[in-house]
């Protein structure tokens, strides 16, 4: 049962990945089915000012900062978990969830309970949570973007209600986390640096589109932000692979006037290719870390790399 559970854990991975190719493939078609708008989008992004670029590069970073961030605000209560380790898994995972096989859950919460020895079901609890967490911080975005479209006094008002409305939701996540040990403020703490991811996912996305020459205003790029999120909470293909091109060239398409699918699609697969080396190098890093920290923990079974 064991052997054909973990062949269909393989298969659906596998499929995953191709999935992913593909559509960022109808992604790059799609593009060059518009070739006015792809030269523009090319001209736009090799004048682009410098600092745009670099910006570009080094804010996927503050994404994983962010992220390791809020898993080690929650895992701290459990074990003693350094958060210099919690961000070389995170890092580790990023770079891992572009690989065909990617290494599942099961491997951050072996490593968790082999060298920090904090049960599985505790470390379970945590990834469920921060799930929840980054679907609330989303859903909220979302209904802000949309309803700052319709002017800033909505956008305001729709901001303090369902900002209430989150927080209490955060406490009653806590209150029924599967180790019933989740304490409410510290959810409430990983609610807010979801929160901070989203933003820096904002300024991510008028980055991008800024270097394909299109200009955004907070509201959109809020929108957007909120839209990319919830494509990477779409488990079948690993990093949000194709999904969250398309994700973003539709909404840009309903948020920014005259604009097409391509334009939201160019923006992202700029955002795409600009954190790769950071992934890369970051990655890398933060394998040989976990490698490390593993002969210093004395621990010598083989515990595959985490997914965040």
């Amino acid at each position: 049962m064991t052997t054909q559970a973990g062949r269909s854990r393989a298969v659906r991975r596998l499929v995953g990945f191709l999935v992913g190719v593909l559509l960022i493939a109808a992604a790059v078609f799609a593009l060059t089915r518009n070739p006015d708008e792809l030269h523009t989008a090319i001209d736009s992004a090799r004048n682009a000012a410098w600092w745009l670029i670099a910006l570009a590069i080094i804010l996927p970073l503050a994404n994983a900062f962010v992220v390791a961030l809020s898993f080690w605000t929650l895992m701290r209560r459990f074990g003693r978990v350094p958060f210099e380790d919690m961000f070389a898994l995170i890092c580790t995972a990023w770079l891992l969830n572009y690989l065909p096989m990617r290494p599942g859950l099961i491997g951050r919460l072996a490593f968790h309970k082999l060298v920090h020895k904090v049960s599985l079901k505790s470390s379970l609890a945590v990834s469920v949570a921060l799930a929840l967490m980054s679907g609330l911080a989303a859903a909220h975005m979302l209904a802000i973007g949309i309803s700052g479209s319709k002017g800033w006094a909505v956008g305001i008002a729709v901001f303090l209600v369902t900002t209430v409305g989150m927080y209490f939701l955060a406490g009653f996540a806590a209150d029924r986390s599967p180790a019933g040990a989740v304490p409410r403020l510290d959810l409430r703490y990983a609610l807010l640096y979801r929160y901070a991811d989203m933003l820096v996912w904002a300024l991510r996305m008028w980055v991008s589109f800024a270097i394909v020459g299109t200009e955004i205003d907070l509201h959109t790029a809020i929108l957007i932000a909120a839209a990319v999120q919830i494509a990477y909470l779409f488990p079948l293909t690993g990093a949000g692979l194709g999904v969250v091109e398309w994700a973003v060239g539709l909404v840009a398409t309903f948020a920014i006037v005259d604009a097409t699918p391509q334009i939201g699609i160019a923006a992202s697969l700029v955002s795409r290719v600009s954190e790769m080396p950071v992934t890369v190098i970051s990655g890398l890093i933060g394998s040989a870390y976990i490698g490390k920290r593993r002969v210093i923990a004395g621990v010598t079974t083989d515990v595959d790399a985490p997914e965040a």
